[in-house]
């Protein structure tokens, strides 16, 4: 059996010499130099379709997309688009590129206004393009499909993220508005994660409506993907067997219900759902199977070889405060964290109690847990994974760096992507190390690859 490796980061969280204030497609060329010095085989990275509406922090929120086949032109780098005639110009938005990327996190608003302007700019001086967002399109196709071709040429797999919504006023529900019930919004029941449940304000599916083209418009977005990446993570797998459904207008997402009610059916058509929508693809299929999970689901994923996920942290077996990773199952993705959730680090200072447990219990240390989770710490815990029995084992770019002393940032908190318990939370993460200090660290670089060497020796 074969076992890889690999990093997960947002596009946007992505900090170079050569982007405006913001992680770009053309930054993950310099990730993919990185990850063959560090021994690693994929990029995963969050969703990159296009979520504007009015500029502003909402956008920010990366799984709230307008149109499912348009990606995000904040990503475009602007000198690959064109050059600015005027010094002046030229100049002020040197400035502001200097001004933005100076910033410890990413300023959406600030950082949106200033592309457009730019943007703007040069397609009013172009003749090829009448309609400005077919401009924006198409350089935003361009840029990603060659910072693809680059990840593939040095050997390098991309992994996309396909939500498990979409925006009530995006082009597909406005093109499509009977295969949507847009008196409900999608969402999580109360949970570890959200005491009184989570809201995502996306319109639930008119399944029944779906069934009767075959699921084009799904197999529409699969296709979509396929152009761009090599692995998909499905985003909230559950909710292809049942949804959290809440009535839109409710106070809180409590007041949800599980749709459809019955369990008999959430084997039938979750089974039927996936293997009519995902079966045919090309790409690598894995499943974000977290949180309450339906006893049918993991025997649904592997009979359609759906790769599971798996957080040590967050044990699938509930007597049991921790998993092993060494016990996973083969077919599965095995990390330290998601974007929902604190790094290694934050985890470590959330709870004292349980930390020490881990330290003693899977560590096997006998003297006291330190307070911080040190860089020994770390790279033990990623040791760890990395001896997983997991076909893929996927780390947070957080948590890598973190077993460098010199080069990890002090605000731990700050490096949590999201908090799923805040619907207004900011999507702001941005790296504190740049991709040119990360090409430059040998030791880090040399850490890494000698620990993904114990994932290929031990198995």
């Amino acid at each position: 059996m074969n076992y890889f490796a690999g990093v997960s980061v947002p596009v946007f969280s992505l900090r170079s010499d050569d982007s405006f204030g913001i992680g770009e497609f053309n930054d993950l060329k310099k990730l993919a130099d990185w990850c063959v010095l560090a021994g690693l085989k994929l990029i995963q990275i969050l969703p990159v379709n296009d979520t504007t509406t009015d500029g502003g922090w909402g956008d920010s929120y990366p799984y709230k997309s307008m149109s499912t086949k348009a990606l995000h032109p904040i990503y475009l780098n602007l000198e690959k688009v064109g050059t600015l005639n005027d010094e002046n110009e030229r100049l002020r938005f040197k400035e502001k590129k200097k001004e933005l990327n100076a910033k410890e996190f990413v300023d959406y608003p600030a950082v949106f206004k200033a592309k457009m302007e730019y943007l703007r700019k040069i397609f009013e001086r172009q003749d090829d393009f009448k309609d400005f967002y077919g401009f924006l399109q198409y350089h935003c196709d361009k840029q990603f499909t060659e910072a693809v071709d680059y990840l593939h040429c040095k050997g390098i797999m991309l992994k996309g993220d396909l939500p498990i919504g979409v925006n009530r006023d995006s082009d597909d529900v406005k093109q499509n508005p009977r295969l949507f019930n847009l008196d409900m919004e999608t969402g999580a029941p109360p949970d570890a994660f959200a005491a009184e449940g989570q809201n995502w304000g996306f319109p639930t599916y008119n399944w029944e409506e779906m069934t009767k083209d075959g699921f084009a418009w799904w197999r529409g977005r699969v296709k979509w993907f396929e152009k761009y990446f090599d692995a998909l993570r499905i985003d909230h797998i559950l909710g292809f067997f049942r949804i959290w459904e809440i009535p839109k207008g409710s106070p809180n997402a409590s007041f949800g219900h599980y749709s459809p009610a019955d369990p008999v059916r959430w084997e039938i058509e979750g089974r039927d759902r996936l293997s009519r929508i995902f079966g045919s693809s090309k790409l690598l299929i894995c499943g974000e199977d977290l949180g309450m999970v339906a006893p049918c689901v993991p025997g649904v994923m592997r009979e359609l070889g759906i790769l599971s996920l798996e957080v040590q942290r967050m044990p699938k077996n509930s007597g049991r405060p921790f998993s092993d990773p060494r016990e996973n199952p083969y077919l599965s993705v095995d990390t330290t964290g998601t974007h929902d959730m604190p790094t290694i680090r934050g985890w470590w200072e959330e709870d004292r109690e349980l930390s020490a447990r881990f330290y003693h219990e899977m560590l096997h240390h006998d003297d006291g847990a330190p307070y911080f989770c040190e860089p020994f710490i770390c790279k033990e815990i990623i040791e760890q994974h990395m001896r997983s029995a997991s076909q893929w084992v996927i780390i947070p770019i957080q948590d890598y760096i973190a077993m460098d002393g010199d080069l990890r940032w002090d605000c731990t908190w700050e490096e949590q992507i999201n908090k799923p318990a805040d619907p207004s939370h900011r999507w702001k993460y941005r790296m504190h190390q740049s991709l040119e200090q990360l090409l430059g660290d040998e030791k880090l670089n040399m850490t890494i690859k000698k620990l993904r060497s114990h994932q290929l020796n031990t198995k």
